[in-house]
């Protein structure tokens, strides 16, 4: 028997703000169109990042609060076996706790169940200081001993002109309208995941997520 959201005990929530993202794929990522990583390495690495600008989840104001997500698979999202870690920053503990359960698909919406059922294990998720400086197109996303990101405009390789790119996918869970560059530095070190890249896809974009 199909349980409605409504008849399960999850708070109501919604957060919109900027979202900034960088794979290990080609400029534009092959998962945007078929479904399949573009990267040269075959499998999908990535660190996205959600900068709050006004939310709630039952009244608890989640303004201010950061969250990077850094996601490993060894192949294609929907062929599973991922990893995920999940860093969150948030002036209190109750910001803390609401968002982490997002994170880790406990409270509805695509993107985080969807993620999730995909990882061998729930997404790991602590709180940490995240460095964001929001740039459109030159963003940067660092965690002191974790990860490093810096993107770019894309270019046009014979005049050096900057190169306007845009996705828009009009079904989109993730993002919407995303404008697309590519990464100066797309570096991660954990346990669970490690790499250090450059000229790689890259988006910005703004976000708008709601289970409600």
């Amino acid at each position: 028997m199909r349980v409605s959201r409504h008849n399960r005990r999850v708070a109501e929530w919604r957060i919109h703000g900027t979202y900034l993202e960088f794979c290990n794929c080609d400029p534009g990522c092959g998962c945007n169109f078929r479904g399949v990583p573009s990267s040269p390495e075959g499998n999908c690495e990535a660190v996205i990042s959600h900068v709050i600008e006004e939310g709630w989840r039952n009244g608890l104001d989640l303004a201010g609060a950061k969250v990077s997500w850094a996601l490993w698979w060894p192949g294609a999202i929907h062929d599973k076996g991922g990893r995920g870690h999940a860093y969150i920053d948030a002036p209190n503990d109750e910001q803390y706790e609401a968002l982490a359960r997002i994170w880790r698909g406990e409270e509805g919406y695509g993107l985080f169940e969807i993620f999730n059922s995909t990882l061998d294990e729930p997404t790991a998720v602590e709180r940490a200081t995240i460095d964001v400086s929001v740039d459109g197109k030159r963003s940067r996303v660092a965690i002191a001993g974790v990860t490093e990101n810096q993107m770019a405009p894309l270019t046009n390789p014979v005049t050096g002109d900057v190169n306007d790119v845009r996705i828009v996918k009009t079904t989109g869970f993730i993002w919407r309208d995303g404008e697309i560059a590519e990464s100066e530095r797309f570096q991660i070190d954990l346990p669970e995941m490690s790499w250090d890249l450059a000229q790689r896809h890259a988006v910005y974009s703004q976000f708008e997520y709601s289970n409600a």
